[in-house]
């Protein structure tokens, strides 16, 4: 894989997630919250269906972005805020670019400027993500 650049886009990420998804990240999370798992509760609440998780949009701006630097890099941080609900079953799409990418001892720190954007490409999640990417090694 090449060394990123700032500026570089990288490969968007189309998904959705599943009731069953968000039932069981509100049991590993300790998210007793009804809206997440409860489609009747969450339409009385206001919302078309049950609700993501704020963590679980973190989790996947890291997951996809673990994705798209490969094999040996490491998450140093990530961060973000979310700006719209999404749904089950809600089309998304995270999208990325490279913000900085500076060499490191045995490798490259790369920040992305990350979203994630709704079907009708309104921001539901904004924030960053940074990570090392290492060089691979090599056997002799």
């Amino acid at each position: 894989m090449t060394a990123p650049a700032a500026g570089q886009v990288c490969p968007p990420r189309r998904y959705t997630h599943t009731h069953v998804q968000l039932f069981r990240f509100s049991a590993v999370s300790w998210n007793a919250h009804r809206i997440h798992y409860d489609a009747e509760f969450a339409a009385s609440e206001g919302h078309s269906g049950v609700v993501v998780q704020s963590t679980l949009h973190g989790e996947m701006l890291g997951r996809y972005a673990l994705e798209w630097a490969g094999p040996g890099a490491s998450l140093e941080s990530v961060s973000w805020r979310n700006k719209a609900t999404a749904v089950a079953g809600e089309q998304l799409t995270w999208t990325a670019t490279v913000g900085a990418a500076e060499p490191c001892d045995g490798g490259v720190r790369v920040t992305l400027d990350v979203s994630v954007l709704k079907d009708d490409g309104a921001p539901c999640v904004t924030g960053h993500v940074e990570l090392t990417r290492r060089a691979a090694r090599t056997s002799p």
